[in-house]
């Protein structure tokens, strides 16, 4: 049998990628920290007040609360300063404009309106930069795990029907060979 060959720009690329994993895991554990002492604080680091709540209003309108909790309750907005903070700083200035536009728009507060006037403000701007990046971020924030700074409560992997359990068992019925009178060999 011919063992196999593997050129150069396949070993790169195998390389790069675990070498960039191996960095995301170290990132991502460290937004995992500082997500935790930031919750505990209960300050943002990075979003002003105003920013906050206006990114916190428009991801309660991308995934907002019904008969099950939405955005608000995930805490999706703590992801986001937190992501900001560690691995998004450059987007800090598109937010902090397109949440001035909208409130532009919105005759002075976006937070003010009615829902049904939110959703309105959103259609039209929901093809652009600003809002996707948002958008993003509500569902990063919501479904993450829970010490990213969002899902709080893993209340994101409650709406997935997702467990939470470390350890499971297998489901009835049997798995081995011998069962229904089969002889092992």
């Amino acid at each position: 049998m011919k063992s196999p060959q593997i050129d150069r720009r396949t070993l790169v690329k195998i390389g790069g990628g675990l070498a960039a994993s191996l960095l995301a895991g170290r990132s991502l554990s460290a937004i995992a920290r500082e997500a935790a002492v930031q919750r505990e604080a209960q300050q943002f680091t990075t979003l002003t007040p105003k920013l906050a709540a206006t990114l916190e209003a428009m991801a309660a309108r991308i995934l907002p609360t019904t008969d099950t909790p939405g955005a608000r309750e995930a805490g999706a907005v703590w992801f986001m300063d937190t992501a900001l903070r560690r691995d998004l700083p450059e987007a800090q200035a598109l937010l902090e404009q397109g949440a001035a536009a909208l409130d532009s728009d919105a005759g002075g507060s976006f937070t003010a309106k009615t829902d049904e006037e939110q959703d309105r403000l959103l259609q039209k701007i929901e093809d652009g930069d600003f809002f996707g990046l948002v958008h993003f971020l509500t569902l990063a924030g919501t479904f993450t795990l829970p010490a990213y700074g969002g899902n709080r409560k893993n209340v994101g992997w409650e709406l997935l029907g997702l467990s939470t359990q470390h350890h499971w068992s297998p489901p009835f019925g049997y798995y081995d060979r011998g069962h229904h009178g089969e002889a092992e060999s």
